[in-house]
């Protein structure tokens, strides 16, 4: 979710009113032409070979008013090949945009004569120029509905390596059809039907990578709005509002003058390449929105009904794939949904707008499974707490009041979920209460009462034979146990009559169900029927109002389809026949199963299109807020490298322990947990003093290295991973046992909660695969700084095929610092090398969380497990250097340690000292190492090892040593570290991003060379001078992007661009010069207006906290977070992130209950 405002004390500058725009529609021409290649590294080479690539000229085809861009201006596209390879130290985009104006273009003719501009705000500085004459005259390839702007995919490979490219390839986007909705207030409102996608790089392959992008955009879901012009000569003819139409906004937001709500507005990420050179997107690019539009008139009674549901882009995605809160607060399927009755004979209108959202706290559910969803509850209610509070923050703070209608089950298969809604509610209010009395104010808008739980299934059950309306209307609205009626007064109407607002909205109904679809729209519909009849009265209006109430029936089971069809592919369900029902069941599941993952990878390839899939995007989602994420690269790079300026550091103590446990089967484990933790995890290096090496001793004795400047202090982070938890049976591999897995954790907590009752640990996660698992514990009072909690596992067994030998892995941002912790198991036996080095590439390769992020790109990686990698030289040999403790000398011939110094594995890793003996093979319950017939040579096959990417950002290992538990035929490793975390200040952040933006401005970097003298080279000869100029002159850390030429009356001129601003300013001075042959020339900056061109940025990226539907919502904010203590939580236990652990974390339920 997108923070509600920038961290700065005033409001976004609110921008210039733009004109109205009454037709997008735009032409696309291509023209061919030869371009020489940048090279960035020898000034001295001899002639570059030409290439040819499409440059792409977007004309308007009308003009909308005379300050705005005219029908002649074209925005020119010229893409260059990559010359290097992208990182988050250095970002360029590999296509410029220039806007220029005075442009004749058709299908027959080359352009003739053009000025060069960027955008048309007051005080531009124009330049004039005039377009080359060519022999290739440019191609129509499209006339289009409207543009909708610049898609930037950076399509990077995996690696084993952190720093991989990325091929960028940017897409215009074009609507070429549409379905034409209908006419509300001033603006003509369009269905997008179908799009044309271009890819700037010239090549017809690249279209294989937006097909998701092309499919989304035309499932009928996304809509935008032109402009009406009318004459304004009498009274009756005067605007709606004082602004364009914006179809992103509810009416009562559009009265007050309201900027786009970014949460809406669905193309804003497509809008930001362009602003990078300053293009003023209000006259180029309409606003589209998300979700389903209905509308009936009835022209006889002079009466209009529209019902606009907008979807929230903050959590988009599909059922299986997004579910519930994420840690900025926003909910998965969010919906405003907007119910206008509209009198255009008057200009009177009234509206109402009612909300639906996932369940806000951090659950899931398995994709597929016959005859049952298993719902997970994936985070405690202390680490879910904060973005609970978050997301009803921004509900309060926006919208007034807030009344939760919750339709879920309250039996069975759904009661824990609500039961675990209810609590956190009543945990805000009373967290907030408490405070509220402290500071001596009364917050009457906040109680327990605000919460409604209302089972649908059991009142339908109870009332058979009456419509899902009659059901709601009796058992909800009408029954007095619940306070709708009441909320619908103090709520009140939006009502605009005869230029002037009679009323406004106060407050709003929350409704959800499980997928916030059937159920919620069941009963949306029957309140927005309430509602209709509170809207006629209030517009004093006589009309059939049954009639009205009928059609808008129909409005609400077509809205239902829509948000519906989002969501799952299919209509909604429960409001037609029972065979459509069976269909759109079936239609679901085919649709979860086979599609929602190319069109979930569509929806965040859209939203986060930028920098997406790149080492950059995960450095921005770790180090950064979210809306910085999708800011422009080369701004996003140098913030990580000026972030010294506006983050602390902070040093926690990270603890880590791998153990292959054998099956788990020694049953003199269960009274020693307590020992045996302390020894493993928690006081390995006071235990190296301990001489008593009997498993029943106070203290079991460790060995390993212990830093100088260790001193004793309880881990912030505590990983623990075990390797065959489970025997690795055949029917362990299908349906794994989680019993052992259980166990240990249950015991850590109840060791934490017994000899440290002082130092509370929470579960942050654990998984399973086969005989893997892997637990995180966390400090408590750390839990609120904690976000991107995600899990992944590979299988490396039998070519990645069955999970006996792979990997788990849990990642974390603490603060703004991104950790990954992977155990795993590699391939056994003395010669597979190769197999093992195989596993962690392939492990390495596969890795994958969400959002996209790599394991590699982390910031830290802890690397786990057993490894399985041998020692190479005689038994008798590696026992007699274990009895001289020579184990440096030992290592020398260790399989691992020869690998990682040649390349093979573990690039940038590190280990520590290795000062103990080799971990396997032993007896089990002796110190004899193997003594059966295959007398196997003892090897260092259990290890950790990590890794830090940042240089500046320091990692200490403390302790690496191994504990004398005896019941396995492996000893337990472990390592502790105190490891530096980031944390930054967001106002500095902020206006060090501003201080960038002024930096580098002119942000499009773009210099003219005005030629003074004749010259008989050609222009691409011209081209390789002016680049042999700039590098020799200016040094080789000056970058060039692109450069092109045009003429003005028969002189030539040369536009570059460069990197940055900053660049293309030192390469201004001095305004006049020569190139090595004698001619002459003069350069020019072409300064924009940068303060419009900032503000338009930040617009985009920030939203304002004060613009919210209810003028006076703002006395409603929750203010700051505020930690709850422990003693108020309902519940003590903890629970997993994927699924393993205790029973009672799953709930099963048969598949109608998603209805």
């Amino acid at each position: 979710m997108f923070p509600n405002a920038a961290p700065a004390e005033s409001a976004r500058t609110p921008l210039p009113p733009a004109a109205p725009v009454s037709n997008w529609s735009v032409a696309l021409y291509r023209k061919a032409e030869a371009t020489v290649p940048l090279n960035s590294t020898d000034i001295s080479q001899g002639s570059i070979p030409q290439q040819i690539y499409g440059s792409f000229y977007v004309q308007l085809q009308q003009q909308a008013c005379s300050t705005s861009p005219s029908r002649s201006d074209v925005l020119l596209f010229r893409y260059q090949q990559q010359q290097q390879r992208n990182t988050a130290d250095s970002y360029i985009s590999p296509f410029t945009v220039s806007q220029l104006t005075d442009m004749k273009l058709s299908a027959e003719t080359a352009p003739l004569s053009s000025t060069t501009t960027a955008t048309r705000p007051p005080n531009l500085d124009q330049q004039t120029s005039s377009s080359d004459s060519s022999d290739n005259p440019p191609t129509l390839l499209l006339r289009a509905k409207a543009f909708l702007g610049v898609l930037v995919l950076n399509s990077s490979a995996n690696s084993v390596t952190a720093n991989t490219a990325g091929i960028i390839r940017p897409f215009l986007i074009f609507v070429t059809d549409e379905v034409f909705i209908g006419q509300l207030f001033d603006a003509y409102i369009f269905r997008i039907s179908q799009v044309a996608t271009i890819s700037l790089r010239d090549n017809p392959e690249d279209e294989v990578f937006v097909s998701g992008i092309k499919k989304l955009f035309q499932g009928r879901c996304f809509y935008y709005a032109t402009y009406i012009k009318t004459e304004l000569d009498t009274n009756n003819n005067k605007p709606y509002f004082n602004k364009p139409y914006d179809i992103t906004l509810c009416a009562q937001r559009m009265v007050q003058g309201h900027d786009s709500d970014i949460r809406f507005f669905w193309n804003r990420g497509l809008c930001l390449p362009l602003l990078k050179f300053n293009i003023d997107i209000r006259y180029w690019i309409p606003k589209v929105m998300c979700g389903g539009i209905e509308t009936y008139r009835n022209p006889n009674e002079d009466i209009e009904l529209w019902l606009i549901s907008r979807l929230s882009c903050e959590r988009a995605g599909t059922r299986f794939n997004v579910r519930g809160v994420n840690d900025d607060g926003a909910v998965a399927n969010f919906v405003e949904t907007e119910q206008v009755v509209f009198l255009p004979g008057q200009k009177n209108y009234s509206s109402f707008v009612i909300v639906r959202g996932s369940i806000p706290f951090f659950w899931h559910q398995p994709r597929f499974q016959v005859g049952a969803h298993r719902i997970t509850i994936s985070r405690s209610e202390t680490l879910s707490f904060k973005s609970f509070f978050e997301h009803f923050k921004h509900l309060y703070r926006h919208y007034g009041r807030v009344l939760i209608v919750n339709l879920i089950d309250q039996r069975d298969d759904e009661k824990r979920v609500g039961d675990e809604y209810r609590n956190l509610f009543e945990l805000l209010v009373k967290t907030y209460q408490s405070k509220q009395k402290k500071a001596k104010v009364s917050l009457n808008y906040l109680s327990e009462k605000d919460f409604v739980w209302f089972d649908y299934h059991e009142h339908a059950r109870q009332m058979k034979g009456l419509t899902p309306e009659q059901i709601i209307d009796r058992m909800l609205i009408q029954n007095s146990q619940y306070s709708i009626r009441t909320e619908l007064q103090q709520q009140s109407l939006f009502t605009y009559i005869d230029g002037n607002t009679k009323s406004l909205q106060q407050g709003v109904f929350r409704i959800n169900c499980i997928d916030c679809l059937d159920r919620t729209n069941n009963v949306q519909l029957t309140l927005g029927m309430v509602i209709c009849t509170m809207q006629i009265e209030s517009l004093q209006r006589k009309v059939d109002v049954n009639n009205l109430v009928n059609h808008l029936r129909d409005m609400w089971i077509n809205n239902g389809d829509h948000i519906s069809r989002i969501y799952t592919g299919t209509g909604a369900i429960g409001q037609r026949s029972k065979a459509k029902d069976i269909q759109r069941n079936f239609g679901r599941a085919i649709q979860n199963s086979l599609r929602d993952d190319e069109k979930q990878q569509s929806i965040q390839t859209l939203i986060y299109s930028y920098a997406k899939d790149s080492y950059l995007h995960e450095r921005s989602v770790a180090a950064l807020l979210t809306p910085y994420v999708i800011a422009d690269g080369i701004i996003l790079s140098e913030m990580f490298r000026l972030r010294e300026r506006f983050v602390k550091k902070e040093k926690i103590r990270i603890s880590l322990g791998t153990w292959n446990i054998n099956g788990d089967k020694n049953p003199a484990l269960e009274d020693e947990y307590a020992s045996i933790l302390n020894a493993w995890i928690l006081d390995g290096p006071e235990n190296m003093s301990a001489k008593d090496g009997k498993i029943n001793g106070d203290r079991i004795p460790t060995i390993g290295y212990v830093s100088a400047d260790y001193t004793k202090t309880m881990p912030d982070i505590l990983a623990i991973g075990f390797q065959e938890i489970c025997d690795l049976t055949a029917s362990n591999m299908v349906w794994q046992s989680s019993v052992n897995a259980t166990r240990w954790v249950d015991n850590v907590e109840a060791h934490f909660k017994k000899s440290y009752p002082n130092d509370e640990y929470i579960l942050l996660g654990n998984d399973q695969l086969v005989g893997v698992c892997l637990a995180i514990f966390i400090r408590r009072d750390l839990a609120p700084f904690v976000k991107n909690i995600m899990v992944d596992s590979v299988k490396t067994g039998m070519g990645g095929k069955i999970g006996n030998k792979g990997c788990v892995a849990i990642r974390l941002v603490l603060y703004n610092t991104s950790i990954c912790f992977v155990c795993a198991h590699f391939t056994a036996g003395q010669s597979q090398v190769n197999e093992r080095n195989s596993d962690y590439k392939s492990i390495m390769e596969k890795l994958s969380f969400q959002p996209p992020s790599r394991a590699v790109w982390h910031d830290h990686i802890f690397f786990l497990g057993d490894f399985n990698y041998r020692l190479t030289i005689p038994r008798q040999h590696v026992e007699q250097f274990v009895k001289n403790s020579a184990y440096g000398q030992l290592l020398e011939y260790d399989q691992l340690r020869k690998e990682h110094s040649e390349g093979r594995v573990f690039r940038e890793f590190n280990e520590g000292p290795v000062q103990f003996p080799p971990t396997y093979k032993y007896d089990v319950g002796t110190d004899f190492y193997d003594t059966s017939e295959k007398a196997r040579t003892p090897s260092y096959t259990d290890r950790i090892l990590w890794r830090s990417i940042l240089p500046n950002v320091q990692t200490k290992q403390l302790y690496y040593g191994r504990a004398e538990v005896k019941t396995s035929d492996h000893r337990p490793v472990s390592a502790m570290f105190d490891v530096e975390v980031e944390i930054c200040d967001e106002s500095k952040m902020h206006q060090e991003f501003i201080n960038i933006y002024e930096r580098f401005k002119p942000s499009n970097a773009q210099l003219m060379f005005h030629l003074k003298s004749e010259t008989n080279l050609r222009k691409n000869q011209l081209i390789e001078e002016f680049d042999t100029y700039v590098r020799k002159k200016y040094g080789l850390d000056v970058t060039i992007v692109d450069r092109f030429f045009t003429t003005y009356h028969k002189h030539a001129l040369l536009n570059m661009f460069f990197q940055n601003g900053e660049q293309a300013r030192k390469v201004s001075e001095p305004k006049n010069d020569q190139l090595s042959n004698g001619l002459n020339f003069s350069k020019r900056l072409v300064n924009l207006n940068e303060e419009f061109a900032l503000h338009q940025k930040l617009n985009l990226l920030f939203a304002d906290a004060n613009e919210t539907m209810y003028p006076e919502s703002i006395a409603y904010d929750l203010g700051t977070y505020q930690q709850p203590s422990r003693e108020s939580l309902s519940t003590l236990q903890d629970v997993t992130v994927a699924g393993v652990g205790k029973a009672n974390v799953f709930i099963s339920f048969s598949f109608h209950s998603n209805i």
